[in-house]
C-alpha cells in the first residue's frame, strides 16, 4: 500500500508519513491545554508540528513557540520544523544567549521560535517580549516542569498576560506520584492528559518488537574484597556519628545520609559541629565510592580516588584516605589496575557487541558516569569498533553543543557504529535507529528508563540488554524503575479520569 502523507496547511506535501494516532492526538488537544505522553521514537514532535500548524491557521499574525531543555534539542526542533513546514528560514528562528538583545527582540516576533526556557525567562524579566503575541507554546520534556525549573515561571508569566494561550507538554513518561503529575499539570495549566504506550491499539501498527534481556553479573572476588573494605569504613563512620547522637540506619543509603547532612546544615547548633559534618561528608563519599566500584569498576573507582586525593587540604578527606580499611581498598585497587583487571561487565559487553552487531547495525550504550564512558570507549575502540561518545556540558568540561551534534551525525552517517552516552543521550536527542541498546548500569527513574528504552525498535525489531550486578545498586535501581513505571501508567489513567483543575483565585484571594 502506498504511503500516505499528512496534508495540512503550512505542512510540506509528501514530507511526513500519516499516522492516525498522531493526527487523532493533535485533534483532541487543539482546544485545551494538554500533556501528551508518548514513548520515545513515536513522533511527539509531529504532534507538536500539527498543533502549531493549526494555531497558525487560526492565528496567522501570532507566534508559535517550542521550548526544549537544551540548545542541542532546540536546534533539532528548528531543523525538523524548517524541513517540514512551508516557511522560510527567516520565519522560523532559534533564539539563544549567543544572540544580542536587539537581535533576540526581533526574533521573538517571528512566526515560529525555538528556544530554551532559560533564555525566554531572561528576556521576559528584561521586558523585551510582548507575551500577548504568542498563540501556542510547546513544552518539550515537560516532566521537567516541577519546582522552579524555568518551565514553571515562564508558564506563569505567559498565562498571567495571555490567558488565551494554548499550552501543550510533550514527554515520554511522567512521574509515578500523583502530586508531582498534578504539579506539572498545574504549572502549565493543563486540564487533560493524552497518553499512549506501545500496546495502545492505534500505536501497535507502528512499533516493532523490542526484546529486553537482563544479564546478571557476578562481582569478582577482588572487587568484593574492595567493596567489603569500604563497607567496614562506612560502619566505622556510622558508629562515630551514632556516638555523637546522630541516628542513622544500620545500612545507611546515600539518600538518607544526604538528607541527614542537609538537615544538619540548617540546624543553628549542629551546623557549627564540624566533627559531625565532616564525618557525614566522608560517609557520603564512601557511599558514592562503593556504588562506583560495584557498578562501574576498578578504573572508574581509581579516578574517583584520584579526585579525592586532590582535596587532601581538607582534614576530613585526609583522615578518610588514611583510614586503615579505606587505604587498603585503595592499595588493592591500584594493584588490580596495574594488572589490567576491571569490572566483569566490560568482558560481557565485548561479547554482546560481537554477538549482536552485524554489518551496518548500530548500538547505543548508556552509562551514568563520564569515567565509565571513557573506559568503555577505550575498550571498544581498542577492539576495532567505530565508536564515539556523547556527554553533556558541565562548566569547562564535557562536550560542546557542536561536538554533541557531530557525534550524532557520525552515528547517522555510519562513521560510528556505537555511541557511548551519559544521561544527555536519553532525553529527546535525535539518535538514529539503533539495533541494540545497552544499559551498562541501571537508573531508578521510570522516566529515564523509558527514554533509554525508546532508542530502539522504531523502524525494525530491536534489543535492549540491561546489565545488573547482583547484590548492588544496579539490582535495586532496576526493580525500582519497573515499579515506578507501572505505577506511573496506572496513575496517568486514573488522573485523566478524575483530575480537576484548581479553581483560579480571584479578587483579594489572588494576592493571598
Amino acid at each position: 500500500m502506498p504511503s500516505q502523507f499528512i496534508e495540512k496547511q503550512y505542512v510540506k506535501s509528501n514530507t511526513i508519513d500519516k499516522r492516525e494516532y498522531q493526527v487523532n492526538i493533535a485533534d483532541s488537544i487543539k482546544s485545551q491545554n494538554s500533556i501528551v505522553v508518548l514513548p520515545t521514537g513515536l513522533g511527539k514532535t509531529v504532534i507538536a508540528l500539527l498543533s502549531m500548524a493549526e494555531s497558525m491557521i487560526n492565528n496567522p499574525t501570532k507566534t508559535c513557540m517550542i521550548l526544549a531543555p537544551t540548545r542541542v534539542l532546540v536546534h533539532q526542533h528548528y531543523e525538523f520544523l524548517l524541513n517540514s513546514l512551508n516557511l522560510s528560514g527567516t520565519e522560523i528562528s532559534v533564539i539563544t544567549g549567543e544572540d544580542t538583545i536587539k537581535k533576540r527582540q526581533t526574533k521573538w516576533q517571528n512566526q515560529i521560535v525555538c528556544a530554551t526556557p532559560q533564555i525566554l525567562q531572561l528576556d521576559i524579566n528584561r521586558g523585551i517580549i510582548d507575551l500577548e503575541q504568542f498563540s501556542i507554546v510547546i513544552f518539550d520534556e515537560v516532566h521537567r516542569a516541577v519546582g522552579e525549573y524555568a518551565y514553571a515561571p515562564v508558564a506563569r508569566s505567559l498565562y498571567s498576560k495571555n490567558s488565551e494561550i494554548i499550552m501543550h507538554g510533550m514527554t515520554a513518561s511522567l512521574p509515578s506520584e500523583s502530586p508531582k503529575i498534578e504539579e506539572i499539570m498545574n504549572n502549565i495549566h493543563a486540564t487533560h492528559i493524552e497518553s499512549r504506550d506501545r500496546e495502545s491499539e492505534d500505536v501497535k501498527p507502528y512499533v516493532h518488537d523490542t526484546k529486553v534481556e537482563k544479564i546478571e553479573i557476578e562481582l569478582t572476588d577482588d572487587i568484593k574484597t574492595i567493596s567489603n573494605l569500604i563497607k567496614k569504613t562506612i560502619s566505622s563512620y556510622s558508629l562515630k556519628l551514632r556516638n555523637n547522637g546522630q541516628l542513622l540506619p544500620r545500612d545507611p543509603s546515600l539518600k538518607a545520609v544526604l538528607a541527614k547532612s542537609h538537615h544538619i546544615e540548617k540546624d543553628p547548633y549542629l551546623s557549627k559541629r564540624w566533627d559531625i559534618r565532616s564525618n557525614l561528608y566522608s560517609l557520603v563519599r564512601l557511599l558514592h565510592g562503593i556504588n562506583i566500584i560495584e557498578t562501574q569498576g576498578v578504573d572508574s573507582f581509581s579516578k574517583y580516588v584520584s579526585r579525592l586525593k586532590s582535596k587532601q587540604k581538607s582534614s576530613g578527606v585526609k583522615k578518610l584516605l588514611e583510614h586503615p580499611d579505606f587505604s587498603q581498598a585503595i592499595i588493592l585497587t591500584d594493584r588490580l589496575q596495574s594488572l589490567g583487571e576491571d569490572h566483569p561487565k566490560l568482558a560481557k559487553l565485548e561479547s554482546i557487541m560481537e554477538a549482536n552487531l552485524k554489518g551496518t547495525d548500530k548500538a547505543i550504550i548508556f552509562a551514568s558516569y563520564r569515567d565509565t564512558v571513557d573506559k568503555i570507549f577505550e575498550v571498544l575502540h581498542g577492539k576495532g569498533y567505530h565508536v564515539g561518545t556523547l556527554i553533556g556540558k558541565s562548566g569547562q568540561t564535557g562536550q560542546s553543543q557542536k561536538q554533541q551534534l557531530e557525534a550524532l551525525a557520525k552515528l547517522k552517517s555510519g562513521e560510528f557504529d556505537i555511541i557511548v552516552a551519559t544521561q544527555v543521550g536519553e532525553e529527546g536527542l535525535d539518535v538514529s535507529e539503533c539495533k541494540l541498546v545497552v544499559f551498562y548500569d541501571n537508573v531508578s527513574s521510570a522516566i529515564r528508563f523509558t527514554q533509554r528504552l525508546g532508542r530502539t525498535g522504531r523502524r525494525s525489531p530491536g534489543k535492549v540488554v540491561s546489565f545488573i550486578t547482583k547484590g548492588t545498586r544496579d539490582e535495586t535501581n532496576y526493580y525500582i524503575s519497573q515499579q515506578r513505571l507501572s505505577k506511573s501508567q496506572r496513575t496517568i489513567k486514573r488522573m485523566n479520569k478524575n483530575y480537576k483543575k484548581p479553581a483560579e483565585k480571584k479578587g483579594l484571594d489572588k494576592f493571598l
